[in-house]
């Protein structure tokens, strides 16, 4: 499974963009696309408010440009999420909720953001887990250069020249490697320096160019450098705050966390030693990934091409580490649908801005064509953001959709098979209400409602209480109009 990208994108007004450098001309291109795609990135950052995340690198980019604190994935997990955002379409709207289920494999003349741009004049080309998941190599149809997966599939080794000897294991948890290796014996470390050698080539071409770039952390296993483990001291990462369920939440709403556990003829239990463990891993893994971008968005005003590029980062879905009982993706809960969005557009908006305006991954596509001046795509689910990164108090959407089947997880049944249960949860300023219902029928098989405001951990399942029996006809209706009763 995978988690996670991020996209960097930079735009910036002829007068403005150079205005600080002296004697510089003005640009006579369109602003270049930095766009970076994290792998399991939830909201454990500093920019972010997190207490003890060292993200040095996303929080620099998040003092330049503004951040989406209420920006959700459409499905929390790698395959269908980066369908639905490199196509700025919904799920349901590809048909895509599986692993086994492949973009070009149902819409074989679909185009993605880097195509689109590339039909515009762009250079365009990916480098590391961009578009789908486990699946195909060549994940892109058509790009100026053919994408490129560091270390293949697998990203579970490391790799070690001239075959020198792996140093020991300090870590004991099966999914856990901390190991005293240099940054390159990981393939995000060699993803960052291929985008940076490319980087220093596109820079000196006379069209703009998009440049997408897929870091496989902070996805399991959490195996990297040993000074990223050293960041952290184990008794200062904040416990498990809503370790129980939500009360009165149906079993629908759960899976069997085999990403952590192991599948169920094999699942294993966790002790606290193991839980504490796997979370010190999970900040270690995000630390490396912040660093490997760090290099990146170095590389950017080394190149001096900063102010004429526009960086956008995103994490593909959130993980749960223990909350609600939780390990994994895969659930609707505010862990697993909210990811973080980070825009940096020079020129547009103020610095360091924050903004809790409702937003989707589905928006950046046409986010992205808006500032760079670009006409639209037929099709795309989203909204543009501009008028939030110019004015970080408006709004573009009143809702958010994000949505996952039951099986949580399911792998045969081939390209044209359909889900049992389809759950959906639309977000608002104040609610997110959720909704299982059977697939081919519509029936509803279970609802639940969590206040935001005064529940923002969602600990207490409000249905069948006076104060939802209030709000859900309503929140009901918002979702039909969306998903058209449940079905693409």
């Amino acid at each position: 499974m995978t988690r996670g990208s991020i996209f960097i994108l930079t735009l910036v007004p002829v007068a403005l963009a150079f205005a600080h450098t002296p004697a510089a001309a003005a640009p006579s291109k369109k602003p270049n696309v930095l766009f970076v795609v994290f792998d399991d990135l939830n909201n454990r950052l500093g920019c972010y408010g997190d207490p003890v995340a060292k993200s040095p690198n996303l929080d620099r980019l998040a003092a330049r440009g503004t951040v989406f604190t209420r920006n959700f994935c459409q499905q929390p997990i790698c395959g269908p999420s980066r369908a639905s955002f490199m196509s700025g379409r919904r799920p349901d709207s590809l048909g895509i909720w599986s692993m086994t289920k492949y973009l070009y494999d149902l819409h074989p003349d679909a185009v993605t953001m880097p195509q689109w741009f590339m039909q515009h004049g762009y250079t365009t080309m990916s480098i590391g887990k961009v578009l789908g998941g486990y699946g195909k190599e060549a994940d892109f149809k058509t790009l100026s250069v053919p994408d490129r997966r560091t270390g293949g599939k697998t990203k579970d080794e490391f790799a070690l020249p001239n075959g020198a000897p792996v140093p020991p294991n300090l870590a004991k948890d099966l999914l856990c490697e901390n190991r005293d290796v240099a940054d390159d014996a990981c393939f995000d470390a060699v993803s960052a320096s291929l985008a940076i050698t490319e980087l220093r080539a596109l820079a000196k071409k006379p069209e703009p160019f998009f440049l997408a770039l897929g870091l496989f952390k902070p996805h399991t296993p959490y195996k990297v450098p040993k000074r990223y483990w050293d960041m952290y001291r184990r008794e200062d990462i904040p416990a498990i705050e809503t370790p129980a369920r939500p009360r009165n939440a149906p079993e629908i709403a759960f899976h069997a966390n085999h990403e952590i556990l192991g599948e169920p003829s094999q699942r294993r239990t966790l002790d606290e030693e193991a839980k504490r463990e796997i979370r010190h891993g999970y900040y270690a893994a995000m630390s490396f990934a912040d660093a490997q971008f760090g290099r990146v968005l170095d590389a950017l005003d080394e190149l001096k091409i900063r102010d004429n590029t526009i960086v956008v980062i995103i994490g593909d879905n959130g993980f749960e580490l223990g909350e609600h009982d939780c390990w994994g993706k895969m659930t609707l809960f505010g862990w697993d649908a909210r990811v973080p969005l980070i825009i940096s557009a020079p020129g547009i908006g103020s610095s360091g801005a924050k903004t809790s305006a409702i937003s989707e991954l589905i928006d950046i596509f046409p986010t992205l064509t808006e500032i760079c001046g670009l006409r639209n795509p037929p099709k795309l689910d989203g909204t543009s953001l501009v008028p939030v990164l110019k004015d970080a108090s408006a709004t573009v959407k009143t809702t958010a959709l994000t949505q996952h089947p039951r099986p949580a997880l399911y792998w045969g049944g081939g390209p044209q098979a359909l889900p049992q249960v389809m759950g959906y949860a639309l977000k608002t300023d104040r609610w997110s209400y959720h909704e299982w219902r059977y697939f081919k029928s519509g029936l509803i098989v279970a609802q639940e409602l969590y206040d935001d405001q005064t529940d923002p951990l969602e600990t207490v399942n409000l249905v069948g209480t006076v104060e939802a029996a209030a709000q859900i006809p309503a929140l009901a209706e918002q979702l039909r109009k969306i998903t058209k009763g449940g079905r693409p």
